[in-house]
């Protein structure tokens, strides 16, 4: 199964959008990133894999790849680990097929869950507001910098129960330029 997952890298003071790619499928069971990522990037699996892990999602027994694209645009960061998290519950079925179009994606894992702050995410919405996004989920943390980006919805989430909680309700839709409760 594949999905794809609307996320930026900051480069300078500039979002520059990727798209975070996962597949799922039969083969010897693993986790592979590509797309020239940096030391922070590629450590994901483990943030990602353990997170999910310990609010008792199980990752399936399976060959998962995951590839963060253009592949030319340096990658670096944490800022990936929501996303890719994202892109596998969507893949296992935790979260409804799609419900992530259009919507941007940035947040940093810690092993229990939790949803932790990240730079650039004042750029990133707004790169996401240019784009004709019809929202942003970002962490908790960032929600002042959210806010200052008008025109655009926004989910400021906590952890990966409220992520998952916020997904399935579709409750990053509500006033522009305002959090979602």
């Amino acid at each position: 199964m594949y999905t794809n997952i609307l996320s930026a890298t900051i480069q300078g003071v500039e979002a520059v959008p990727v798209q975070v790619e996962v597949d799922v499928s039969n083969g010897l069971p693993g986790f592979s990133m590509v797309g020239n990522l940096n030391g922070q990037v590629k450590e994901a699996q483990d943030r990602v894999r353990t997170a999910l892990h310990n609010v008792r999602i199980v990752l399936p027994p399976k060959k998962v790849t995951i590839n963060i694209s253009p592949g030319d645009i340096p990658k670096a960061g944490t800022g990936f680990d929501l996303p890719i998290a994202a892109a596998m519950l969507e893949v296992m079925g935790e979260i409804p097929e799609g419900s992530m179009n259009g919507v941007m994606i940035a947040g940093e894992l810690s092993l229990d869950g939790s949803i932790c702050g990240v730079r650039g995410v004042l750029s990133m919405v707004a790169k996401a507001r240019e784009l004709g996004c019809r929202a942003c989920i970002v962490p908790k943390a960032n929600e002042t910098e959210a806010s200052m980006v008008q025109g655009i919805d926004f989910a400021g989430v906590k952890d990966l129960s409220e992520f998952v909680s916020c997904v399935k309700k579709k409750a990053w839709k509500g006033k522009r330029g305002h959090s979602i409760q």
